[in-house]
C-alpha cells in the first residue's frame, strides 16, 4: 500500500506519485494562499489509471461539503443536534456573529443574482493538480465534478449574470429555459458506444449528464426564484432563511452530446416536465450523477410526498437507453424502489430521500469471477451494479441516519452492507464504485455510538468495500498497519474522513488509487486525542494483495493514553468535536 498526501496551507499542495512504500510530503507546499478558506475538499479524480489528475476545491463559507442548491436532499432537513451546536453551525465560530457560518453562506446565495451592492463572493474555487482551473466565463465560483482526461466539467456562477451554468472544458452547457440566465450542472461524462439489441443501429458519441432548468418551480411565476436569490436578508436558521425555495427552478435530468469541439443542445433523460410524480406544490428536481459506457445513467427524481414547497422527496432513479436512430437515444426512467419500500409499508414516514450515485461500466457475474464487459447493446437487463444512499426521516436509535446500498440492475438485488453495524442508527455514505466492484465512501468511525438527536456529530471514517467478496475495511486501518509494519515511515498522524473516488485497475503495478478528504494531526499524540488537526486531501494506493486480506480488526490507536499497538484495541475514544468536523455534518431542515 502506498500513501501520498495533499497538505493544507489555506488551500493545499498536491503530492507526486512515488513507487516507494512511504508517505511523501511536498515541502514547501505547491500552493500557499492564506485567505482562510474552508477545505480543501476533493471533488473529482480522473479514474482511468493510477496516474490520476485530481480536482480540489475550497469553500469561502463554512457550509458542509455535501451541500448543493441543485439537490435539496442535501440541505432540506432540520438540524438534529443539540441547540447550541445548531446555533454555532448557523452563526459560525469566528465571533459568533455570523461571519463564517451557514448564515453568511445563505446570505451570499441571496446576493448571487442581483448582488446586494456588489457583495456577492465566490462560493468556491477549484484547482487541478495545484493549478487554478478557470472554465471559460465562469471565473467567480466553480466546482469541478469530473475529469475527462485533460478536460474539466462541472458548474460555476458569475454574479449578476447566471445562477449556475454547467461547463465541459470551455463549452457552456446551456439549459433550454434561460430566464434569469437559467440553471444547469454537469456531473459525469462517458464515451457511449452501443447497438440496438437485435438490430444494427448504433450510437457512438461522448455524452455529458447532469441537470437543467425547464421552468420556474411554480410553473408560471418566479416568486420562489425571488425568495431564493433576491429577497431581503433575514437571520432565521430554523428554515435556513427560506433556503427551501432554492434553486427557484424546476430542474430535469439532462444530457448533452459532444461533437468534436462542439456540444449539442440539451436533451432530457425523461420527458421535459416528467418526474416520478408531479403536483402544484413541491419544487420538482431531477439529476443524473453518473453515466456508463452503455449509456445507462443514475441519479434521482422528485416524488411529491407532501403538499408544500419543500414537500418533494428525492427518489433513486435509473435511466435506461434505447437506440432509436443512428446516433440517437431515447430514455426510460424507473425508480429503484427497494431502498424506500424495504423500510416497511409506512416507508414515506421512515425514509426521507433515496439517491443513486454511481454505476459500473462492467457487469457482475459472481463472487469468485471478475466483472465482465457489458454486451454492447441497449439490453436493459444487464448486471450493472448501482450504488446509492438513503436518508432516514424516522429516528434510528436517537439518530437520523444515512445508509448506503447497492443494486444489481439484472436481478434487482439490493444490499445494505453496513446495516445495523455496529449498532442500529449507524451512518454510512457511498461516493463511488469502480469497474471491479470496489466501493468507497465513509461511515461512523470505530467506537462512535453516542446518539446524535439532540446531541453532537459522530466522527466519520473513510472505507473501502469489495462488492464481490463483501469484505470491507477502514482506510485508517490500512494506513496504520503500514506504519506499524514499517512500510510507511514516521508516526501515525493522518485520518481518512471521506473517501470520494477510486480509480480503475492499473495493470502496470496491479493497484487502485483512492482519494479522500482527511486530517493531518502532525504527531501521534494529537492523533490519539483528535486535537490540533489541519484539513488535507489524502490519496492511498492499494494493491490486489491488500484487498485479499481486508481486516475489520483495529490497527490504529483509539485511546489518548494507549500505546500504539496492533489488534485488540478497545472501543472508547476520548471524543473531541473539532470545528471542521462539525462543519462536515449534514444539517437537518
Amino acid at each position: 500500500m502506498q500513501l501520498k498526501k495533499t497538505k493544507l496551507a489555506g488551500i493545499i499542495s498536491l503530492l507526486l506519485c512515488s513507487n516507494a512504500m512511504a508517505v511523501e510530503i511536498s515541502e514547501p507546499p505547491i500552493a500557499l494562499p492564506t485567505d482562510g478558506r474552508f477545505g480543501p475538499f476533493v471533488s473529482a479524480m480522473d479514474t482511468s489509471s493510477a496516474a490520476t489528475r485530481t480536482a480540489i476545491y475550497t469553500n469561502t463559507f463554512a457550509q458542509p461539503f455535501t451541500y448543493d442548491i441543485g439537490a435539496p436532499w442535501t440541505y432540506n432537513e432540520y438540524c438534529q443536534y443539540d441547540d447550541d451546536v445548531c446555533k454555532m453551525l448557523w452563526e459560525g465560530t469566528e465571533n459568533g456573529d455570523g461571519s463564517d457560518g451557514l448564515y453568511v453562506w445563505r446570505r451570499n446565495i441571496l446576493n448571487t443574482y442581483n448582488g446586494y451592492n456588489g457583495t456577492y463572493e465566490s462560493e468556491s474555487e477549484t484547482s487541478v493538480n495545484g493549478d487554478d482551473a478557470v472554465p471559460s466565463n465562469l471565473a467567480q465560483s466553480r466546482k469541478i465534478t469530473a475529469l475527462d482526461g485533460s478536460i474539466e466539467l462541472g458548474y460555476g456562477t458569475t454574479a449578476g449574470n447566471i445562477v449556475r451554468s454547467g461547463f465541459y472544458g470551455n463549452a457552456i452547457l446551456s439549459p433550454a429555459f434561460v430566464e434569469k440566465g437559467g440553471f444547469s450542472s454537469a456531473h459525469d461524462v462517458a464515451v457511449v458506444s452501443l447497438t440496438k439489441e437485435g438490430g444494427n443501429i448504433t450510437f457512438n458519441k461522448k455524452v455529458i449528464v447532469g441537470q437543467a432548468s425547464v421552468q420556474w418551480s411554480n410553473a408560471d411565476d418566479d416568486s420562489r426564484f425571488t425568495y431564493c436569490f433576491n429577497y431581503p436578508i433575514d437571520d432565521d436558521r430554523y428554515d435556513f432563511d427560506d433556503l427551501y425555495n432554492c434553486p427557484g427552478f424546476d430542474l430535469q435530468a439532462s444530457f448533452w452530446s459532444v461533437n468534436g469541439t462542439d456540444v449539442d443542445p440539451v436533451k432530457y433523460l425523461t420527458g421535459k416536465t416528467t418526474w416520478l410524480s408531479t403536483g402544484s406544490d413541491a419544487t420538482f428536481i431531477a439529476n443524473a450523477y453518473a453515466i456508463n459506457t452503455s449509456g445507462f445513467a443514475v441519479g434521482f427524481s422528485t416524488q411529491q410526498i407532501y403538499s408544500s414547497t419543500s414537500g418533494g422527496r428525492a427518489r433513486a432513479t435509473i435511466f435506461k437507453p434505447t437506440v432509436v436512430l443512428l446516433n440517437k437515444l431515447s430514455y426510460a426512467m424507473s425508480e429503484i424502489t427497494k431502498p424506500k419500500t424495504d423500510a416497511g409499508s409506512d416507508y414515506n414516514d421512515v425514509i426521507r430521500d433515496t439517491i443513486a450515485i454511481d454505476i459500473t461500466d462492467t457487469v457482475y457475474v459472481s463472487s469468485n469471477v471478475s466483472f465482465e464487459p457489458a454486451d454492447g447493446t441497449d439490453n436493459g437487463s444487464q448486471a450493472f451494479i448501482v450504488v446509492g444512499n438513503r436518508t432516514f426521516e424516522a429516528v434510528q436509535n436517537r439518530s437520523r441516519v444515512t445508509e448506503f446500498y447497492t443494486y444489481d440492475v439484472a436481478s434487482g438485488t439490493v444490499r445494505y452492507p453496513f446495516k445495523e453495524n455496529p449498532i442500529k442508527g449507524a451512518t454510512s455514505q457511498v461516493s463511488k464504485i469502480n469497474n471491479d466492484g470496489l466501493i468507497v465512501g465513509w461511515r461512523d468511525a470505530r467506537g462512535e455510538t453516542s446518539p446524535r438527536e439532540d446531541g453532537s456529530a459522530r466522527f466519520q471514517s473513510a472505507f473501502i468495500y469489495d462488492y464481490k467478496t463483501q469484505k470491507s475495511a477502514y482506510l485508517d486501518d490500512l494506513y496504520c498497519k503500514e506504519v506499524n509494519d514499517g512500510t510507511i515511515s514516521g508516526d501515525v498522524r493522518y485520518r481518512f474522513a471521506n473517501a470520494i473516488s477510486i480509480s480503475d485497475y492499473n495493470s502496470a503495478d496491479e493497484t487502485y488509487t483512492i482519494v479522500a478528504n482527511g486530517f493531518d494531526y502532525e504527531n501521534v499524540e494529537n492523533y490519539k486525542n483528535r486535537s490540533g488537526s489541519s484539513p488535507v486531501v489524502l490519496t492511498m494506493t492499494v494493491s490486489k494483495t491488500d484487498l485479499t486480506s481486508l481486516s475489520t480488526t483495529s490497527q490504529c490507536p483509539i485511546k489518548a493514553d494507549e500505546d500504539y499497538k496492533r489488534n485488540g484495541a478497545g472501543m472508547g475514544w476520548f471524543i473531541l468535536l473539532p470545528t471542521m468536523m462539525l462543519l462536515f455534518r449534514r444539517f437537518k431542515h
